[in-house]
């Protein structure tokens, strides 16, 4: 009795006493390489040379020593994406950590707290798409005793790869192009909703100013495991094998399945749960599963990672023999049950005081009541703690109510319908018990990870809910988190869909009375920089040219729109500033420059979307003159689109045009056109 009283004493005391901790030290190189995952030469981000970076192993009470040096010439840095650490190590940029700036080496050291499965990631612009992450392995002082964990082991890091700059990438969304669902194939189209016979849905959907549902954001040229489409590993044969499993996607979910069986998780972000087994699962980005098969004796059985829009896998075969393939995960239906394929109706209802609230903030559909989404299969209900996660109750409590936003066609997100600002943290104490109430308002899932603690996830396990660091939130649904604020100082709680966090779905948790450190105070204005993005589309036909050229940020925007006929030499060029609001509405002002009559004037109007997906713009002039635009695109087949517009001017009376493009390249699509003052004429679409 007495021995079993001391050994969590004796253990606390080496975790705690550096004197006896052991120091393993890494040297971590990020630099610049090419790789070829595609038959394509691409120069990627590396870490020691490789995608993915090295497994760095630890046991639970070790010191580490972390030695990262940039050899490329911009900035990087490196977040150990999990760990509980001291704020100065947890490696964001501006918010905890310096970037290390090129040619220069940041050493992390930080005292191991716990044990599981864990990854690194660059925390710089989009970095992490281009290569720079990799696996962290804790191994525990003592192993669980109320299951049997096989000594057969093997990390697999799940990623995407695009051959595609990342900034390209998001670029491409930010224009609101439909390449990227046109590379996949999973473009909505006239002639998908008349064949699948969903043309009233499709009717009420677009009545409602709802967009197309859509499982994913980018098209990707390949999906890796530990770097490979095709990994084979002749081992393990006849033996459970336990899989450490991270998701290190950029912006990918992934189904996982194996051929040999079911897949027993033990373990979510590496923390233990009780076994919960299963024949698929859904991974959320930067989400780890631990999960123990079984190799069959003869054979090799894959084990395959799907990503959830169906666009590809990557496959991990296990033991010696012929081969034996996963079942395929079928592609989403998007016509059918809105893209959400992966909704199950499983609605999460804790068994303790929350749930009235949780039923309270659920998303609610026009008639006010409470929309029964469901759940993705992240298996968030099933996951138990082996032991009781509640909260000290003499905590006080503090409740954050945060709305998840969003706008898919100019490629915003935001919390609470804000972007990542200076003037808009999440303030809390330390010793408070905080809750999260998420509420998706999108139409996307959001997987959602705060730094430097970890948070219960509120289901049907009471008190034993399961810790996570990372938890997915359903489209149109809510999830409830709460937390023990044992920390200081800031800490960054965000979208970890890369995409949607470098376009503002993120937040800093700031301790109130906790003073962060001089040199990060200063630099931190380099948080909330904007990039700028620049495109043009230019029509030039037979008869007539047109086009736009727009340079904006999150939600300003310079816009330049042109008009030329070149029979009667008449050209028309608006030079507008643009103020977006939200999906729905933009104010603008800015002169219009012609050789008409009504020669150059100011004007002043909104850009407002209306019912069935009509875009208008309302304008007066310096001359008292009105003018109104309604434009419409319709995507008929996955090649063709049809337009058109129709204008009324107080001064100059009406003004229409029709047409159609045929998609060729992402650049370019050939135009057919009728416009009332020019006539018809055909051409190319120019898109860069």
């Amino acid at each position: 009795m007495k021995f079993k009283i001391l050994l969590p004493l004796l253990i606390l005391f080496f975790i705690c006493n550096p004197a006896y901790s052991k120091t393993v030290e890494y040297n971590l190189v990020i630099q610049n390489n090419i790789l070829n995952f595609t038959g394509e030469d691409i120069v990627a981000m590396t870490v020691n040379g490789t995608v993915p970076g090295p497994t760095l192993r630890f046991i639970e009470g070790d010191i580490a020593r972390i030695n990262v040096t940039n050899k490329m010439s911009v900035d990087t840095s490196v977040h150990w994406h999990g760990l509980l650490l001291p704020n100065r190590e947890d490696g964001v940029p501006y918010v905890t950590t310096p970037p290390i700036k090129p040619g220069k080496t940041h050493v992390y050291e930080f005292p191991i707290k716990q044990s599981g499965t864990y990854w690194y990631h660059s925390h710089t612009k989009l970095q992490e798409q281009r290569g720079v992450y990799g696996s962290i392995v804790i191994t525990p002082l003592q192993e669980r005793t109320d299951i049997e964990i096989p000594s057969d082991e093997l990390v697999v890091v799940l990623s995407d790869w695009t051959n595609d700059n990342p900034n390209e990438v998001l670029r491409t969304l930010k224009r609101g192009s439909d390449y990227n669902n046109f590379k996949k194939d999973t473009m909505q189209t006239v002639y998908g909703v008349i064949k699948n016979r969903v043309i009233w849905s499709n009717i009420k959907r677009s009545f409602k100013r709802m967009p197309t549902p859509d499982v994913a954001d980018v098209a990707y040229d390949a999906f890796l495991i530990n770097g490979n489409q095709e990994l084979n590993l002749n081992s393990h044969s006849g033996k459970k094998v336990k899989l450490r499993i991270i998701n290190a996607g950029s912006s990918s979910y992934f189904y996982l399945n194996y051929a040999g069986g079911n897949m027993t998780i033990v373990a979510a972000d590496g923390k233990d749960v009780e076994p919960v087994e299963t024949d698929k699962l859904l991974i959320s980005v930067a989400e780890t599963y631990d999960v123990i098969i079984d190799v069959p004796e003869d054979g090799a059985y894959e084990f395959r990672s799907t990503a959830q829009d169906g666009s590809g896998f990557a496959s991990l075969y296990l033991g010696a023999g012929n081969k034996t393939d996963a079942d395929p995960i079928p592609r989403p239906d998007l016509y059918n049950n809105s893209g959400m394929q992966s909704m199950k109706g499983m609605k999460t209802e804790p068994k303790d005081k929350n749930n009235d609230k949780q039923m309270d903030m659920a998303p609610k559909d026009n008639t006010g009541m409470a929309m029964n989404t469901g759940r993705p299969d992240p298996p968030y209900d099933k996951l138990k703690s082996p032991e009781i996660t509640t909260l000290p109750e003499g905590n006080k409590k503090r409740e954050v109510v945060l709305n998840l936003t969003g706008d898919m066609e100019n490629y915003i997100w935001s919390i609470n319908n804000k972007t990542l600002s200076k003037d808009d943290k999440i303030l809390i104490r330390k010793g408070e018990n905080v809750t999260f109430l998420m509420n998706n308002k999108t139409m996307m899932n959001h997987p959602m990870h705060l730094h430097g603690h970890f948070f219960r996830v509120l289901n049907q396990q009471g008190e034993y809910s399961p810790l996570k660091h990372t938890v997915n939130v359903a489209p149109h649904d809510t999830t409830i988190i709460e937390f023990d604020a044992n920390e200081k100082k800031d800490w960054f709680f965000h979208c970890h869909i890369l995409y949607h966090l470098e376009s503002g779905m993120a937040r800093i948790v700031s301790y109130e009375d906790s003073e962060i450190d001089p040199d990060i105070k200063e630099i931190r204005a380099n948080l909330y920089k904007e990039p700028i993005f620049l495109w043009v589309d230019a029509q030039i036909l037979t008869n007539e040219s047109e086009g736009v050229a727009v340079l904006k940020n999150t939600r300003n925007s310079i816009i330049a729109n042109w008009e030329v006929g070149y029979e009667e030499a008449e050209y028309r060029v608006d030079l507008t500033y643009a103020r977006y609001i939200n999906r729905f509405i933009s104010p603008f002002a800015g002169v219009e420059i012609t050789n008409e009559d009504q020669g150059t004037r100011g004007i002043f109007g909104i850009y407002y979307l209306l019912p069935f997906l009509i875009d208008s713009t309302i304008w007066v002039d310096t001359d008292g003159d009105f003018r109104f635009i309604f434009d419409k695109e319709m995507q008929l087949t996955r090649y063709i689109t049809a337009f058109g517009e129709l204008q009324f001017d107080t001064e100059s009376k009406w003004e229409a045009e029709v047409g159609g493009t045929f998609f060729l390249h992402k650049n370019y699509s050939l135009i057919a056109k009728w416009h009332n003052q020019y006539g018809a004429g055909v051409g190319v679409l120019i898109r860069f």
